[in-house]
């Protein structure tokens, strides 16, 4: 390193002036040089090393090295003032990516009492906390509650009910066939229990097509079907119900003993099922008798007397053909037929009048 302010003496051969200094001239270079020397000694010995800098010495020569930053290169979104010295380092966006920016603060402001913020804003760094503000409703196990539930869905109000009711027992009545029940009326905690005493179960055997396992089921026959196209009942002297059969159904036949006996009214024909027919008449009555079967046995009886009742028989016994008229005019007449070969014959009689 060099000394600035150095005298140079110029020392020529004897009895040269020209371009050489005297002899006072060259002592007094040589003192200036020494001053200027002296004045620039450095009065340090050794050299210490500081945070990133350190120093080594060899012979005389003393190295000293840079173990901080040697160099700065700016990167995407940063500026730097310079590349030595006092640098300062800058970013160029808001966001800290180098697309810039203008937020300066961020806040958050709730829109009811609902929610509790707080840490806010935030003008550099920092969290906001956000809280669901308390109900004050008690967390608990509720029974039958009461409650209040606002426009958030939060339930604002709670309390617990009574459960109130009128019923002491429950029970289960069997209405028509085919069920059981037990262990009903049920007063508290206990089991009604229902049984299937009927059918529980049907199975198709041969020539039997069900429509299903439960419910309403339709069995039907597998097999191919006959010509019959209806079936019928009909008697003289019983009593039948839905004779004529054309698809599937029942005909019902009964005995007329029992209920064999019948109200006649006026203009009525005599039921031949039934073998009694008694009467109360009004005023002036007629009624017909019908042919009947061989064997059958027909009764009538006038109960009441409230004029005379006329009785129009076919096939009369005691016509030679035709039809014959009875006569009943008091209480009490009474009169007993019987169908004989195709004809009507009074086998019993009690103040009537035949005609």
């Amino acid at each position: 390193m060099a000394i600035s302010g150095q005298q140079n003496i110029n020392i020529g051969a004897p009895n040269e002036s020209a371009g050489s200094d005297s002899l006072l001239d060259a002592f007094t270079k040589t003192v200036t040089n020494f001053n200027i020397l002296f004045g620039n000694a450095s009065p340090n010995l050794t050299f210490a090393s500081g945070n990133g800098i350190n120093t080594t010495a060899n012979s005389n020569i003393i190295t000293i090295t840079n173990t901080g930053v040697t160099y700065l290169t700016q990167g995407t979104g940063i500026v730097l003032s310079g590349n030595t010295g006092n640098i300062t380092i800058s970013s160029t966006g808001g966001n800290g990516n180098g697309s810039g920016g203008t937020v300066t603060s961020v806040g958050l402001v709730p829109l009811s009492n609902s929610i509790i913020v707080t840490g806010s804003p935030v003008t550099s760094n920092g969290n906001i906390s956000i809280n669901l503000a308390n109900t004050g409703v008690t967390a608990a196990t509720y029974t039958n509650p009461t409650v209040t539930v606002d426009t958030y869905g939060r339930v604002t109000s709670i309390a617990n009910n009574t459960v109130a009711g009128t019923v002491t027992s429950v029970g289960l009545i069997v209405s028509g066939t085919g069920l059981q029940v037990s262990g009903s009326p049920v007063t508290g905690a206990s089991d009604i229990t229902i049984t299937n005493t009927g059918v529980t179960r049907l199975n198709a055997g041969t020539g039997i097509v069900l429509s299903g396992s439960t419910g309403n089921i339709t069995v039907a026959a597998a097999t191919a079907g006959g010509t019959v196209s209806s079936v019928g009942v009909s008697s003289n002297t019983l009593t039948i119900t839905n004779p004529t059969v054309t698809t599937t159904g029942t005909i019902n036949i009964e005995s007329p003993i029992g209920s064999s006996s019948e109200n006649l009214a006026n203009g009525a024909a005599a039921n031949l099922s039934v073998t009694a027919s008694y009467f109360t008449t009004t005023g002036a009555s007629t009624a017909t008798l019908a042919a009947g079967s061989a064997g059958l046995i027909k009764t009538f009886m006038m109960v009441a007397d409230g004029g005379d009742m006329v009785i129009t028989v076919s096939n009369a016994g005691w016509k030679s053909s035709g039809t014959g008229t009875i006569t009943f005019n008091d209480i009490g007449d009474g009169c007993t037929l019987q169908y004989i070969n195709s004809k009507w014959y009074c086998i019993g009689q009690n103040g009537v009048t035949f005609g």
